[in-house]
Formats: C-alpha cells, structure tokens, sequence
C-alpha cells in the first residue's frame, strides 16, 4: 500500500501536470496586428458604393410564416435605375419589375403591366411580398444605406459587414466572393419580424 506522503508526492505531481495542461488553454494574448485598420471599413464601404453598375444572377428563398418559395433572379442595376426579375419554377412564369426614382413597372407571367412610384407597393399588390428596393440596392452588396441610420453594425477583420439593422430590418452576410478586386456577397439573410429572405448570388458582374 501506498504511504500517506507518496500520495501526497503523486497527488502534487498530477496537480503540476494540470495546471501546466490548463496554461495551455489560457487565450492567446491579443495581437493587435491582426486588427482592422480603423479605416478599413469605410474603405469597403467606398470601394462597393463605387460598384454602382452591375448585374446578380442567384437564387432568393422568400418565407412569412409557414409560407414561402424560391426561384432564380436577376438583377440589373444602374445607378437608382433597375430590371429585376423574379423566375418562378414549374412554369411559374417570370415577374419582371423595373423603373428608376420616379416610376416603376411591373410585368405579370401573363403580360400584365401596373405602373407606380413606389417598387414595394407594386411588389406587395401582386407579389404578396415586398422589399424596399432602395436600401436593398445597398444590402445586397454588403453595406449599410448610407442615407439611412443603422445599428448593430459588426464586421469583419477585412472591414466587411457581417451583420447590420436597418429600417427594421437584420440583414446578415453569411459569405462574401470577390470581384476585380471587391469582395460583395455570396450568400445574405435578411429578415424582419416573421418576414426571411435568402439570398444565393451565384455571379455577379460589372457593368
């Protein structure tokens, strides 16, 4: 059997070999070169506000509740002038909206045409479902409106944003994929109350 002082002896042994183990595990003293310059995200943010010409063509999946669909898109913006279309599958037909600041129109898988000012009066009167085509210009490249507040602003090591609200909505970027040197977003989760949207960008181009 063992003395007393030789478990003591093994004991202390087997505490010096945790506490060595547990040294291990204390975090990494902070690097600080690893942090973003305190310029790198307005730098992003000027580097895509400046993409202001492009097309997306991806995927979106739209769900309020226990409803939803999915179907391809494509995306064409100029400036504050768009062409969006919406490509239901199964012959679902093709919603094409498009318009600028002043007027907007929307084309039905039928051939109807409705006309108005506001893309989401449009989108909501026809399509059941609406988003606000001006802030989203911004979110889906990846950055904040600059024309309207927002909060819980996160980003990135590179100055990218990953998580930001804005006009009540959460808007999420989950992957980004570069560009002639812009990094804009793969894939994007927006949502607001009930309302979710993603959002798959398989190509984007410079136009």
């Amino acid at each position: 059997d063992r003395t007393p002082d030789a478990v003591r002896r093994i004991l202390a042994v087997g505490l010096m070999a945790s506490l060595a183990a547990c040294a291990n595990l204390v975090p990494r003293p902070f690097d600080p070169v690893r942090m973003p310059a305190p310029t790198s995200a307005k730098h992003h943010a000027e580097q895509v506000g400046a993409f202001n010409k492009w097309r997306l063509a991806g995927r979106i999946a739209v769900q309020r509740a226990d409803e939803g669909f999915s179907a391809d898109i494509d995306w064409r913006q100029s400036g504050r002038d768009f062409d969006l279309r919406v490509m239901a599958p199964l012959n679902g037909g093709t919603f094409r909206l498009n318009g600028g600041a002043r007027k907007v129109e929307l084309i039905t898988p039928e051939g109807e045409s409705f006309s108005g000012v506001r893309p989401e009066d449009l989108m909501q009167a026809h399509l059941g479902w609406s988003i606000p085509l001006d802030g989203t210009r911004y979110w889906i490249r990846g950055i904040p409106d600059p024309t309207a507040a927002s909060s819980q602003e996160i980003t990135d090591e590179q100055g990218r944003w990953t998580d930001f609200e804005q006009d009540r909505w959460r808007v999420s970027i989950l992957e980004y994929m570069a560009l002639d040197g812009i990094d804009l977003p793969r894939r994007l989760y927006l949502t607001r109350d009930d309302f979710k949207i993603r959002i798959v960008v398989k190509q984007w181009e410079r136009r």
